[in-house]
């Protein structure tokens, strides 16, 4: 920031600090410089002007950039020097392009004072005295314009003293004394500029004299126009699409209304003004502002009687000529209006009805309010939301005056919620307190942020004070407890749930809330605070309420999750949950898609009460919660986020001193180690979860603990360890009388039995699987085992029969929901039918693959979705999906695009234990290779894709491999 000023004694500020040039021959080279800035000022010139040599000269100069501080400010060129600055930069230049009030605030008393130069006052200080006369002229018609006589009258006086030859000023006072109904001091006034003018000049009054003369003597004293408006600011940020919607709003013939509502903080009005001042052109004949303080500390909300009194006054209307009913000030208003191009901005209002009696019937008028005004007839609503980040920046900038270019800054405005009022306080603070750095004002901000938002009589807390005060008793209570919640949205579930309501009940009562902008709702059905908003529903909380409150949001989770979870995987595991405060109106899951879906919802949400929970006490919360929603989290392959909370709830349960409930939670955190190929971290919590269970008796959780530690050494290829686990814990799914469970001991025998090459063994214990699972509504683990039978049927080369199951397990995968299980067995069957021949098929099957992977990773495109899976090291989706895409680019004939999908594929699955799937994509990597040319890595791919087949016993993936040596190994056909 720079600045320079010559109206007035020198002012010179260089990156925001002020800079003393000594008086004598600098102040005088630097005047003469900025008089003529980026131009060149020639040596003679300047040499007239200080006296002296031209060795002088440059010793001046050099002295001068020795004050400025900025040696590259000061540019020698060839015969004189040049002043690298901008001429806005320079308050003389900057006075004739500001309207004239901006304009005036630049002048700070005579021009020149301490410069010291007779020349330079000579030459330029009487044009700038006039230019300066004649900007004041031109703000006090502005003044005149908009009604303010009476407060013009005692400057005009002292202006015409000073001046009293000034004609134009004279009319100004004729004029304002006349509007204030004082005819005889008007008249006496043109008498007295008459005969000076008379007598000192011999001259008659020119016309804008006469023309005032006129007015008085002809009684017209109504103010040709009123300005009613706040002054404009000059660091207003964004809104630019808000602003146009405004400016388009043109009536034609009838009234149009522009409601603009928003939070407290949010601009409203800033905006209202804005708009006001750009439009007051179009409507010259008053532009009318009135605040109806229906959201202001201390005073009573302004009735639309006293509204109207106030605009009626402010067109001139007489006292005794105002009625006193409301209609008929109402009436009289509409016809005051009826012939005059007007706008008129209503501020702060209230209700509909509050504005209602206040519309003209034709004009404009901008309405802002805390609430959506729905039931005003308005042919625009515009509600305002917060700023961007970067204009968030810009505006800081502006009021603090600092740079914003570092992530500090950035982080300064992302704790003020991007909230206009927010940020001016917070920069009008920063610009007080010099010795603030951005990491200081982030620190604050930080710790105390509700506390820091605060200047005088401004405060983010108090302007949400009062639209709280303005809630009824039973919507105080909802946004007071719903501030606990500590997730990133809410349902009307769980607002039903914090006050024990019925959902329909709750629901009424957000849309209230969403209607005075106390709560947001960025998707049908789901609802948030504003950052801001959340830290002062969480302060209001009163003490006796919090653990009750807090107790109601747990309960509400762990009821919703433990349903969903029963709805998803029948079969698991039951644990017993005990709810404090039974949820009157819970959600209902009637298909397992709508399990998924909630669970899917409230993902971060279940995670938030988790450390809520163990963050308040509630241990047996924070250990149950996870188990009832870990399996979701295994279904979408977001294994680090299993590892998390499985943590919390180990630790939790440690808490409690609860054998069992630490048995389950190491089982729990040795499955999710285990989803995350970190055998050494599963085999160490799942054998103490092993003893624990054993220990308490628990012999379905012996058993399920079994079964992970048969997957590790399956995994290992350890199968007669694998073998031992699943038939161990086959027994004792039996003993405990779980028949999901002897399903999955089943499976997990079968698919064994077929890895050692065993496919009719396999193949009962899979049958055997599935005739449990029929009985018992577990569609996730039905189509699992179907996908198993398919498997066999592909190793021995029964096509038929493998398409067959295949398609039943699709069926059943989409009934389940679960599309992420769904696109795994796609990218399989697609690999499938690639071998089988039948390529139609392959582009069918694996061009959905993609568009299931984007649908439940709710992201945009495929390189987005590869990420996140790498992030959360979902190697199996993430192999899924590029066998999908190397299929798919292979058919279409693009190859080397193909190629590319299949070498990382390649990296992903030697990243993961699938090593069952290596010899298909080392196989694919040899056809592709050999399609583009390249023999040589065709052949060694070849081979070690067989080398990987016979680590299988499976006699189709040791022909496919083999086919890919020998065509590889071919001799190439002779060219025709």
């Amino acid at each position: 920031m720079r600045s320079f000023g010559l109206l007035g004694s020198l002012d010179v500020v260089l990156d925001g600090r002020h800079v003393h040039v000594p008086p004598g021959k600098r102040r005088v080279v630097l005047a003469a410089l900025l008089l003529r800035p980026g131009q060149v000022v020639g040596v003679d010139e300047l040499i007239e002007l200080v006296g002296g040599s031209r060795g002088a000269l440059q010793t001046t100069v050099g002295r001068l950039r020795e004050d400025l501080g900025v040696p590259e400010l000061v540019l020698t060129r060839p015969g004189g020097y040049l002043l690298d600055v901008r001429p806005d930069e320079v308050d003389v230049h900057r006075f004739g392009q500001l309207e004239p009030r901006e304009a005036l605030q630049l002048w700070r008393g005579r021009p020149f004072a301490d410069i010291g130069s007779d020349a330079l006052e000579r030459d330029h200080v009487p044009a700038l005295t006039e230019k300066y006369l004649a900007t004041l002229e031109a703000r006090i018609e502005q003044d005149l314009r908009g009604g303010l006589h009476e407060q013009l009258v005692p400057e005009l006086r002292s202006l015409t003293r000073r001046n009293p030859t000034r004609e134009r000023m004279w009319a100004q006072l004729i004029v304002a004394l006349h509007r204030c109904d004082r005819q005889t001091e008007a008249l006496q006034a043109y008498d007295d500029i008459r005969t000076r003018l008379a007598e000192e000049l011999g001259l008659d009054p020119g016309r804008d004299l006469q023309k005032a003369h006129q007015q008085v003597l002809t009684a017209d004293n109504r103010p040709r126009a009123r300005n009613d408006l706040p002054g404009d600011i000059p660091d207003f940020a964004g809104r630019a699409g808000d602003l146009d919607a405004i400016l388009a709003a043109v009536p034609s013939g009838c009234v149009a209304i522009t409601a603009i509502d928003g939070m407290a903080g949010i601009g409203k009005t800033t905006l209202a003004v804005r708009a006001a001042h750009r439009l007051a052109p179009r409507f010259p004949d008053a532009q009318l502002f009135v605040d109806l303080h229906s959201y202001t500390e201390g005073v009573e909300p302004r009735t639309p009687s006293d509204a109207l009194l106030a605009l009626l006054t402010a067109l001139g209307v007489p006292a005794q000529d105002i009625p006193d009913g409301l209609d008929a000030r109402a009436a009289r208003w509409r016809a005051e209006m009826a012939h005059r191009k007007a706008l008129v901005v209503l501020d702060n209002a209230g209700s509909a009805a509050q504005v209602r009696p206040l519309l003209p019937g034709s004009g404009l008028v901008l309405v802002t309010s805390r609430r959506r005004l729905v039931d005003l007839d308005a042919a625009h609503t515009i509600s305002l939301d917060v700023l961007s980040e970067e204009d968030s920046l810009k505006l800081l900038v502006s009021i603090a005056g600092k740079k914003a270019d570092s992530a500090a800054s950035r982080e300064i405005v992302r704790l003020c919620g991007y909230l206009p009022l927010a940020v001016r306080i917070v920069g009008a603070r920063w610009r007080t307190r010099p010795a603030w750095s951005a990491q200081d004002v982030t620190r604050r901000l930080a710790e105390h942020r509700l506390t820091e938002l605060a200047a005088g009589e401004r405060s983010v807390a108090g302007a949400f004070a009062l639209s709280y005060q303005q809630l009824t008793p039973e919507q105080q209570r909802l946004f007071r407890r719903l501030g606990l919640h500590t997730g990133d949205d809410w349902d009307a579930h769980l607002a039903a749930a914090v006050i024990g309501s019925t959902r329909a009940e709750a629901e009424r009562l957000l849309d209230e809330l969403l209607d005075v902008h106390l709560v947001q709702q960025q998707e049908n059905g789901r609802y948030r605070f504003h950052d801001l908003l959340a830290d002062h529903a969480k302060a209001s909380v009163e003490p006796e309420e919090k653990d009750e409150t807090i107790v109601r949001i747990l309960d509400h989770y762990l009821h919703g999750a433990a349903a969903s979870a029963l709805r998803i995987a029948p079969g698991r595991p039951q644990i017993h949950e005990d709810v404090t405060y039974e949820p009157v109106d819970p959600p209902v899951f009637a298909t397992p898609v709508e399990a998924l879906a909630w669970q899917e919802a409230e993902r971060r949400n279940l995670k938030a009460a988790v450390y809520l929970a163990a963050y308040e006490g509630h241990y047996r919360y924070a250990w149950q919660l996870p188990h009832h929603f870990a399996h979701f989290l295994l279904l979408r392959g977001l294994g680090r986020e299993r590892i998390e909370v499985q943590s919390v709830a180990l630790a939790a349960a440690r808490h409690l001193g609860d054998l069992e409930a630490r048995a389950e939670a190491l089982r729990g955190l040795g499955s999710a180690y285990l989803g995350q190929e970190n055998h050494a971290e599963a085999e160490k919590h799942l054998q103490e979860a092993l003893g624990l269970m054993r220990q308490t008796g628990n012999l379905r959780g012996e058993a399920s603990t079994l079964g992970l530690l048969g997957m590790i050494a399956r995994e290992r290829q350890e199968f007669d360890k694998a073998m031992e686990h699943f038939q161990r814990g086959l027994v004792l799914m039996r003993q405990a009388g779980a028949p999901t469970g002897e399903a999955n001991a089943l499976q997990h025998i079968g698919i064994v039995h077929a890895e050692r090459g065993q496919a009719d063994e396999a193949l009962a214990h899979l049958e055997r699987s599935l005739t449990l699972l029929k009985d018992h509504g577990d569609v996730r683990s039905y189509a699992g085992v179907m996908h198993d039978i398919a498997y066999v049927h592909f190793g021995l080369f029964n096509d038929e029969e493998c398409v067959s199951w295949a398609e039943r397990s699709l069926a059943a995968y989409r009934e389940s929901g679960d599309r992420r299980a769904e696109s795994i067995a796609r990218a399989e069957f697609a690999y499938w039918r690639y071998q089988m021949g039948d390529f139609p098929a392959v582009r069918e099957m694996a061009r959905e693959v993609p568009r299931l992977c984007r649908a439940y990773m709710n992201l945009p495109d495929d390189d987005a979705v590869l990420a996140a899976m790498e992030e959360i090291r979902d190697h199996v989706g993430q192999v899924a999906l590029l066998v999908a895409l190397s299929l798919t680019a292979e058919v279409d004939g693009r190859l080397v695009e193909a190629l590319g999908h299949t070498q990382r594929c390649l990296v992903a699955i030697r990243s993961t234990s699938r090593w069952w799937s290596e010899y298909k994509v080392l196989g694919q990597l040899s056809t592709l290779h050999l399609a583009l040319g390249n023999r040589e890595a065709a052949v060694r791919y070849a081979e070690e894709a067989v080398a990987a087949a016979e680590r299988l016993r499976q006699p189709r993936a040791r022909a496919v491999a083999e086919r890919f040596l020998a065509t590889a190994t071919a001799p190439a056909a002779p060219a025709s």
